[in-house]
């Protein structure tokens, strides 16, 4: 494998890299950071045009777990609501529209997990955990908590934008 020398030369340059990184967080150039976000997009922009397997794959499990949500990534998603409830509790400069979202994912998300434990799904048969009822629920609180995630995201980036 280190006999190719485009295997030798890429870990050179990931380990040049590296070091340049680590160096700028002393300099704090922005020439730098510039030039690893271009390097960052040309180097996403291979991977989704070039390895297509990755990208069909990639696409194929976000829409399986999203549309045919199981209750394990279910019961994570409401876990993770409550760890985003405390740190949102706990953190005295979060902006009053993060605030409100974070809230309301963990309200509806806490409301979801009461009527499917109401309903009484023994979550070890495959035909009661994904019957109408339950599946619906499921889907309610996946689809909610990935479009939360996703607007999260937009507005981070719009607020990193601003400054």
């Amino acid at each position: 494998m280190f006999k190719d020398p485009f295997v030798t030369s890429s870990i050179i340059l990931a380990l040049c890299f590296f070091f340049v990184l680590v160096c700028n967080q002393r300099l704090k150039s922005k020439w730098i950071k510039i030039v690893f976000l271009i390097l960052s997009i040309c180097y996403l922009t291979l991977i989704l045009v070039f390895d297509t397997n990755f990208v069909y794959d990639l696409l194929r499990s976000l829409i399986t777990y999203v549309w045919y949500p199981n209750y394990l990534i279910f019961v994570t998603i409401i876990i993770l609501s409550i760890i985003i409830l405390l740190i949102t509790l706990f953190n005295k400069k979060m902006k009053l529209k993060y605030r409100l979202s974070n809230y309301f994912i963990f309200s509806l998300l806490f409301a979801l997990y009461i009527i499917y434990q109401r309903q009484g799904i023994d979550t070890s048969l495959y035909n009661e955990l994904y019957s109408n009822t339950s599946l619906i629920l499921l889907r309610i609180g996946t689809i909610s908590f990935a479009v939360w995630f996703i607007l999260t995201l937009i507005f981070k980036i719009g607020d990193k934008h601003e400054k």
